[in-house]
């Protein structure tokens, strides 16, 4: 059969998912495990709406990824369906591209198109085409090279092209989970003519498992703790509680993170629950985020982390799972606003008795300066005394 074959689209159709930008069009594809969704982007010519799917010779099967667990110097042979549901031909560029963990977000993605991938997405060739490019030495790939990548071609609207994977795995492949995703791109030319285009890609993930000793490990990292009263002294604050969840071992792992909140002496003030952090890659590193409100300011503030291992989307249930990590950080939760107005109390208290005190001291004074005043005038007021006459004492 012809290496891209079209087949009818519309037993493959799916509901479409919007997408914006490059960045946006990945994370809705990427992140979901079944990527059954379409992508649909306003273009200047119309809408282009688009699915990368797993799939047969014929047509795409309904598989969520495409998963193996084969051994070291294995070779696969597998299929992906593109299909078109625009109302045009549309132009896709379809290699494949080693997943990661975003930091920020703690989600499953794509390393970009300008970095070259060294593991399962350089291992993965699409339609025949290569399927890495070396290092240029500052970690980026050539753009020619990127764009050499898999294969460029163009479906037509209502169809679907079935592409060949071919997945090469080296004899000397680390045991434990690799993964990757292969992406179809439609490039948007710039709206006024520049050079600044858009890149927008959907596609379905690898999942791949070699044979050989596993070592589940996880870990918690860099915890720290902050906390932000508010202007009114009687109301609680938020506290801010931050780490790293890392994925130290050799197998895929979800993970769910707990924050216990305490106060001096073990006073608990309560427990908050992050977003689990869903399929966590091997070296892997996510950043979690939780935020507690109405925590009272009680001079100290423990919050201890606790991190529960889960099984991650496709991993075998029979998985041995890593121990839970554990983790605490410390933080100041003074109340700052309670403070300022019991000082601002006690200087209007200070004031009071200051000028209490002065006022009955010049009262004093006052007092004294008039009784001594009066005084000098009733004296004044009085004649002086007459002085008695000398009578001349005749002799007889």
């Amino acid at each position: 059969m012809p290496l891209f074959a079209p087949v009818p689209s519309s037993s493959a159709r799916t509901s479409a998912v919007r997408a914006v930008g490059a960045a946006v069009a990945l994370a809705l594809a990427l992140t979901a495990p079944a990527l059954l969704g379409a992508a649909h982007a306003q273009a200047a010519d119309g809408d282009v709406t688009w699915s990368v799917q797993p799939a047969t010779e014929s047509a795409a099967d309904g598989r969520s990824a495409l998963e193996y667990s084969v051994d070291p110097g294995s070779v696969i042979a597998d299929h992906v369906a593109v299909t078109n549901f625009s109302a045009a031909a549309v132009t896709f560029h379809v290699y494949a591209a080693d997943a990661t963990t975003d930091f920020e977000t703690a989600s499953f993605t794509l390393v970009g198109e300008d970095t070259p991938s060294t593991d399962l997405g350089g291992w993965t060739s699409v339609g025949g085409g290569p399927a890495t490019c070396a290092d240029t030495g500052d970690g980026t790939t050539d753009p020619a090279c990127a764009a050499a990548l898999g294969v460029t071609l163009t479906v037509e609207p209502g169809t679907a092209a079935i592409i060949p994977v071919n997945i090469s795995v080296p004899a000397n492949a680390t045991p434990g989970d690799h993964s990757a995703g292969i992406v179809a791109a439609y490039t948007t030319p710039s709206a006024d003519g520049g050079a600044i285009a858009v890149s927008q890609r959907v596609g379905t993930r690898i999942y791949l498992r070699v044979a050989g000793d596993t070592a589940p490990a996880l870990q918690v990292a860099g915890a720290v703790a902050s906390y932000t009263g508010g202007w009114n002294p009687f109301a609680g604050g938020t506290a801010s509680i931050g780490f790293d969840v890392q994925n130290t071992g050799n197998t895929r792992v979800s993970a769910a993170p707990v924050a216990t909140l305490t106060g001096p002496f073990g006073i608990s003030l309560g427990t908050a629950t992050a977003t689990t952090v869903e399929n966590l890659l091997p070296g892997a590193r996510g950043h979690v985020v939780v935020d507690v409100s109405d925590i009272p300011p009680l001079f100290l503030l423990i919050a201890d982390i606790a991190v529960t291992p889960q099984a991650a989307a496709g991993v075998a249930g029979s998985d041995v799972l890593p121990v839970a990590a554990e983790s605490s950080a410390t933080t100041w939760a003074v109340p700052w606003s309670l403070l300022g107005l019991l000082v601002l109390l006690a200087a209007v208290v200070v004031g009071a008795i200051w000028w209490r005190r002065t006022s009955r001291a010049r009262l004093a004074i006052a007092l004294d300066d008039y009784a001594h005043r009066v005084r000098e005038e009733t004296l004044a007021t009085i004649p002086s005394a007459a002085t008695p006459s000398t009578e001349s004492q005749v002799t007889p």
